[in-house]
């Protein structure tokens, strides 16, 4: 028997528990946590169940003032209690009264099961008859339990207000406007903006699941898929798009609670606006490193001082200076220097100009700081190498 009540248990949802007597504590089947329970953590509410059913046979299906059911089914030794369950969205402040007002003080507060009362009173009936072999009437427990009566049409009320919702574009569907003011702070690398703007985003999105939680989630899931590819479109390369999409989609997934998810939502936003910003100060970055050597290419037969590139290229002497070492793993000074060797080479290769005149034209400041200047890079003097080379060029 308890196998089936498990097997029905996960099927539908509800959490159930086993009391064995009346003062014993109640025991989950293992698929929902105890310390989450509000039998657990609130005997008032297991005392007044169990007070109930004691005085009727047939099993209590009870509302409390939140909207939330839960049921008390008697054994023949015991009583098997599920819930909590509810027909209508609590919203996160019904939610938080619900979660205090049982003394449950878990971090995430999970939404209750959402199904319509029928499927309440069913599972009610079903447990009963399981445990008591005996066919209960759904209308019975209904009326035994004071609740009022489900029509047809509460049944599918929750589809009906869906259809509803759709007609109205200005309250079902974001414009168009909001959502490419959205996309293009993604795709733009303007973290700030995107996340001012994602809340907006949110709360006039469609409706994209009867089911507040699913909802959500959709829409979370919908947010990283188009801003993955709005971050590739600016800029970021694929691998490192789809890598964070990877940990949004796996968070999301594993998710229950609607708070969390539309934080999720909010900051898949921001963090690929962000990830487009850091790709684009890399490449400014790489920028600064090429209009530096550009500048060096322009003036390296003056002299050239390091305040005067960083007025040219834009940013301070301090920060150029530690954009080109990264980049070039050599000092601006060390890469002037080596390139005015590499045209002094070329010079003695291909010119009569003396030694002491190339020396002066790529702007060293005196023959022996060429000469040695010279060596440490091309492994012999100035002269060696116009003898070597100049040499090859005259036989060739």
């Amino acid at each position: 028997m308890a196998q089936l009540i498990e097997k029905i248990e996960l099927l539908c949802g509800i959490p159930v528990f086993n009391m064995e007597d009346e003062k014993s504590a109640p025991k989950s089947f293992g698929a929902f946590l105890e310390q989450e329970s509000p039998f657990v953590c609130a005997p008032s509410l297991v005392e007044l169940l169990v007070g109930r059913c004691r005085r009727q046979q047939l099993p209590v299906v009870y509302k409390d003032e939140n909207g939330i059911f839960f049921i008390c089914v008697r054994r023949r030794r015991g009583f098997y209690l599920a819930g909590p369950v509810c027909t209508e969205d609590l919203g996160y402040e019904g939610l938080s009264r619900f979660w205090e007002a049982y003394g449950i003080a878990g971090e995430e507060k999970k939404h209750p099961v959402k199904t319509v009362l029928i499927r309440i009173l069913a599972f009610a009936a079903v447990i009963g008859e399981l445990e008591n072999g005996t066919p209960i009437e759904y209308e019975e427990i209904r009326k035994v339990n004071g609740l009022a009566e489900e029509t047809e049409a509460d049944v599918e009320k929750e589809d009906t207000a869906l259809e509803l919702r759709k007609l109205d574009d200005e309250i079902y569907h974001h414009t168009y406007q909001e959502e490419r003011y959205v996309m293009e702070s993604v795709r733009e690398g303007r973290p700030e903006e995107a996340r001012r703007r994602s809340d907006a985003l949110m709360e006039n999105a469609g409706i994209l699941s009867g089911r507040k939680q699913n909802h959500y989630k959709n829409l979370a899931v919908t947010s990283v898929t188009v801003c993955t590819r709005e971050a590739i479109a600016g800029g970021v390369s694929p691998a490192k798009a789809y890598r964070l999409s990877d940990i949004f989609i796996n968070r999301i997934d594993r998710c229950m609670d609607t708070v969390q998810l539309q934080e999720y939502f909010r900051k898949a936003i921001y963090e690929f606006a962000c990830l487009v910003a850091e790709e684009k100060r890399e490449r400014a970055a790489g920028s600064y490193t090429e209009q530096c050597k550009d500048y060096i290419y322009k003036n390296y037969n003056h002299k050239i001082y390091l305040e005067e590139i960083a007025d040219a290229v834009g940013i301070s002497p301090g920060h150029l200076s530690r954009v080109f070492r990264q980049d070039m793993d050599m000092t601006i000074q060390e890469y002037i220097q080596k390139f005015r060797v590499e045209r002094a080479a070329n010079l003695l290769k291909y010119s009569e100009a003396s030694l002491t005149e190339i020396s002066d034209y790529v702007c060293f400041y005196s023959q022996s700081h060429f000469g040695n200047a010279f060596k440490r890079y091309m492994q012999m003097t100035p002269k060696q190498y116009r003898d070597q080379y100049k040499e090859k060029e005259f036989r060739s």
